[in-house]
């Protein structure tokens, strides 16, 4: 039963209504219509015409009402583009709710397939508003929260043999490759298994390790472990100062024992936004791994799928590049350095 009149329907109930004079009911029946909206397409079409004694008379005109028809039509605006491109609308729902990636990056990786539809940011997030997607706002990555910057204190205490931040090199301008912000990622309360995460300051490149428990002795022999590869990549490390940073540790490793020794640095007590990098990739591991799930559960093929999508994410910060991709760009500047 379609409540919408064609064109042709609408001369059928003119000759209906106006020459066999059937009720609104009857007409309903034979026209397979809802009585309202037969009583509504009537209402919209009744004019007022002159009789030839010049006396009024009401009636149902099908033109009158394909003219206001019409006219209503122009008050819709224009289609949605996304209105017939099904894989399109598929692909960016699956890049939402399986990688956890955010609209822009999703947009950013749908133009390199072929598909029809193309259309901005903020037209993406209207469709998310109006329903069109069929993405829940639980799926959704947590919208950005902007904090207080940190407020130098007057005082300083640090543990003997610790090196602050204060002694690092300046790097705010982040010109150079191989300064390191490092932290860990806690599982769900009463679990010990945890994630080890180093962020690239320059290109937001994440490196990701499974630990079994929060001690400094899993920290550095893990980093011992992969030290021959990472050694060359390597200038500085930003941390905390949590109890797993600590270099209360018998390295093994001697080249590692005095990289440690020289250019691990510590933050401020209870200044995170001093590593806000590593912060934010952390929220980015957190879209896969939520605070109450037991690290202990996930493979460590699929913590390195997390990082494999992590740095294959279109930034904005870098004009649509993921992290890989922009570490091949600057790959010259690099090996200069």
């Amino acid at each position: 039963m379609s409540k919408y009149f064609t064109d042709r329907e609408r001369y059928q109930l003119e000759y209906m209504y106006n020459k066999q004079h059937l009720s609104q009911r009857e007409i309903a029946r034979q026209l397979h219509k809802h009585y309202n909206t037969i009583y509504n397409e009537i209402k919209r079409g009744t004019t007022t015409l002159l009789n030839s004694d010049l006396t009024e008379r009401q009636q149902y005109c099908a033109d009158v009402a394909i003219n206001k028809y019409k006219y209503n039509c122009t008050a819709k605006g224009a289609p949605l583009k996304i209105n017939n491109d099904y894989e399109y609308k598929s692909f960016i729902e699956s890049q939402i709710k399986n990688n956890h990636y955010s609209f822009y990056s999703a947009n950013e990786l749908s133009k390199n397939e072929n598909f029809n539809t193309r259309v901005c940011l903020s037209t993406l997030y209207n469709y998310f508003h109006s329903n069109i997607f069929d993405i829940r706002q639980s799926e959704m990555p947590v919208k950005r929260i902007r904090r207080k910057q940190y407020k130098k204190q007057a005082k300083k205490i640090y543990q003997f043999g610790k090196r602050s931040i204060e002694e690092r090199v300046d790097i705010s301008s982040r010109d150079n490759y191989g300064d390191f912000e490092m932290d860990t990622v806690q599982g769900k309360q009463g679990t010990k298994t945890c994630l080890l995460v180093l962020t690239e300051r320059k290109t937001r490149e994440e490196i990701i390790y499974k630990l079994d428990n929060k001690k400094c002795s899993s920290v550095w022999s893990v980093l011992e472990s992969v030290w021959d590869d990472f050694k060359n990549k390597i200038k500085t490390i930003t941390c905390d100062n949590g109890v797993e940073f600590s270099t209360n540790y018998e390295f093994k490793n001697k080249e590692l024992e005095k990289f440690v020794r020289t250019n691990l640095y510590y933050c401020h007590p209870y200044a995170s936004c001093e590593r806000g990098s590593n912060e934010n990739a952390n929220k980015l591991i957190r879209r896969f791994i939520p605070k109450s799930q037991d690290i202990s559960v996930y493979t460590d093929e699929y913590i390195k799928h997390i990082q494999d999508l992590i740095n294959n994410m279109p930034r904005k910060l870098f004009g649509g590049l993921s992290s890989y991709q922009y570490m091949k760009s600057i790959e010259c500047e690099v090996l200069q350095q």
